[in-house]
């Protein structure tokens, strides 16, 4: 793929981070597209008290400077053949990264920054990147060695149209396969009080939206005849399946939102829960800005 739009990472030079810029430098590279590494800073501290303010800002710029060259030389390193470029901001990191990502072709962040809480699972800066985000986003976790086919969840809503050919796309750089994922649970419905419960078959119920599925990914398919693909139909939870097959994977992609979204929602509960729990990285398909059809938010 040669996009001119660049790869955005997130840095801030811990382990986590570090993770998502070798991810980053690896899919950039693969892709033909510049790896943009951004580090956001703030330099206001107590000592503003006891030194001039000119005086930190200067030091901090310094210290932001350097630590960022490093992480790209790190990059470079490890992908020669990527362009990586390197760059410093003042601000908060969220919105540094949203802004960053409002051109970009994807945004890379780690599962949780330096001065995360211990124990934390998802960083604030990571989880609002990836709700808020204007462009498709990845969340490296888990094991990164590229194993595995491309795992995508379906269910028959626009944003898994989106999804699939992201995961299709994917797929297809990768030279590996794709495998779609239909999680059924038992549909639960509503009854007036007093009425009789309603009847239904849950095993048709799955057949029917497995075989829905199949013909979603096959529609998807006709971009990508070189890459191979299966369908499954799965009782359970999405989320938990999900997760239980992305032991497997090596990339998981999942829609901004799925059928059980509501208006206004920018990320469903299983993209969420993937982003805490996934054993591979996680892509979230946002519509890119300026895509077709895409609605501006209110």
């Amino acid at each position: 793929m040669n996009d001119d739009r660049a790869v955005v990472v997130g840095a801030d030079g811990g382990e986590p981070s570090l993770q998502a810029v070798r991810w980053a430098a690896e899919e950039a590279a693969r892709r033909g597209a510049p790896l943009r590494v951004l580090l956001a800073y703030y330099w206001r501290t107590p000592l503003a008290a006891f030194a001039p303010a000119s005086e930190l800002a200067e030091t901090a710029r310094r210290s932001a400077d350097t630590l960022v060259a490093d992480i790209a030389r790190e990059a470079s390193a490890a992908h020669p053949e990527a362009d990586v470029r390197a760059e410093a901001v003042q601000g908060h990191p969220a919105e540094a990264l949203l802004t960053a990502g409002e051109d970009a072709a994807l945004l890379v962040l780690g599962t949780r920054g330096r001065h995360a809480t211990v124990g934390a699972v998802l960083g604030s800066v990571s989880q609002q990147v990836a709700v808020h985000a204007r462009c498709p986003v990845v969340v490296v976790r888990g094991r990164t060695d590229p194993t595995g086919d491309v795992l995508v969840g379906v269910d028959g809503s626009e944003p898994s149209d989106r999804a699939l050919a992201l995961a299709f796309d994917e797929a297809r750089q990768r030279g590996c396969g794709l495998v779609a994922v239909r999680a059924v649970e038992t549909p639960l419905v509503p009854v007036p009080i007093g009425a009789p419960p309603v009847v239904y078959d849950t095993a048709e119920v799955q057949r029917a939206l497995s075989e829905q599925a199949v013909e979603q990914v096959a529609r998807a398919s006709e971009r990508f005849p070189d890459v191979r693909w299966e369908c499954h139909g799965v009782a359970g939870d999405a989320a938990d399946v999900l997760v239980e097959r992305s032991q497997r994977a090596q990339l998981t992609v999942v829609g901004s939102r799925g059928h059980g979204g509501f208006a206004g929602l920018l990320l469903g509960s299983v993209g969420l829960r993937l982003l805490h729990r996934a054993h591979c990285p996680v892509l979230i398909a946002h519509v890119p800005r300026g895509a077709p059809g895409q609605e501006e938010p209110s």
